[in-house]
């Protein structure tokens, strides 16, 4: 080993460096899309269980989804001295897909994305460092306990990661800004327990108008975001509009008491409107705020080209 003094760089054997922690590595299911996006489950040598099932070694929220839906199983291959999965259809009632693929069984490469109802997971192989960064985002990833949406930060984390998808496969992707109007007057009219509690029926309303593929958040205050995967701006404009009409059609109902409340939405779309999420998010920030300006309850797509 040489060392060197001042500001120069010092250098070292190549082999007192490596650790060995790229060499090592863990198998992991990752979830791209469903109700705890980016959680990975590390998998274990034999027989792992995906499903809905409380039995499940991975267990997926998702309806469509079988109690046992498939099975993952090891393999050693001593020859090359690496490991080997495979999955397994269990005669699931809405089937298993491997790559958009109905399969019964077949062997998983590095990347594969496995679909089980409306839940998409990711096969990834990882080295110690991937393993640790992925443990690090799945402790990231958190709910706002009042709406049960991701937080803004967490919402970050996923939108980052599937915009890279769509960046990757040339998919569109929809952004929805969403900002409740007038709702300073809920508060002062009804007080802050009563505002908390439409905020809950919001978030509420906003899951169960998007497809559970779809990410919605949280983003501070009464403001919302949704995006929308594989779905361009007239798709997003739609789903938007089916938001507004969700949330100003019925009335909220808190301790006897009946409001209106009402939402305006902007919505900018990958790649027209941009590439990156900074530029997405502004573009429907910009949509957001025409709709407010021209009277509010109502939806609008931008239409400024990005630069």
């Amino acid at each position: 080993m040489a060392k060197d003094i001042g500001d120069r760089t010092i250098v070292a054997e190549r082999t007192l460096l490596d650790s060995g922690a790229f060499r090592r590595v863990h198998a992991s299911l990752v979830i791209l899309q469903g109700a705890e996006i980016g959680r990975d489950f590390r998998l274990k040598r034999g027989q792992t269980v995906i499903g809905r099932g409380l039995e499940a070694d991975v267990r997926v929220h998702d309806d469509l989804v079988s109690r046992g839906h498939a099975r993952l199983e090891f393999a050693w291959d001593r020859d090359k001295q690496e490991p080997h999965f495979f999955i397994v259809d269990l005669d699931s009632t809405n089937h298993t897909f491997v790559n958009s693929r109905r399969v019964d069984r077949v062997e998983l490469m590095e990347g594969d994305k496995i679909q089980v109802g409306n839940t998409v997971l990711k096969f990834v192989l990882l080295d110690d460092i991937e393993a640790k960064f992925h443990e690090e985002v799945r402790n990231r990833i958190s709910y706002d306990q009042l709406t049960g949406l991701l937080t803004k930060e967490s919402l970050y984390l996923a939108l980052e990661k599937e915009l890279q998808r769509c960046t990757r496969y040339g998919l569109p992707l929809a952004i929805l800004m969403m900002d409740l109007d007038r709702f300073k007057s809920v508060n002062d009219t009804h007080g802050h327990t009563a505002g908390s509690r439409v905020l809950t029926e919001v978030g509420r309303r906003i899951r169960e108008s998007v497809r559970a593929r779809d990410v919605s958040a949280r983003y501070g205050g009464e403001e919302f975001v949704t995006y929308l995967a594989e779905t361009n701006a007239a798709g997003g404009g739609l789903t938007a509009e089916r938001i507004r009409y969700i949330i100003g059609s019925k009335p909220f109902e808190v301790d006897g008491r009946s409001m209106k409340v009402t939402i305006s939405i902007g919505v900018s779309a990958f790649p027209e409107h941009g590439a990156d999420l900074e530029t997405l998010v502004k573009r429907a920030d910009v949509a957001l705020y025409r709709a407010k300006s021209e009277g509010r309850d109502r939806v609008c797509i931008e239409d400024t080209p990005p630069g």
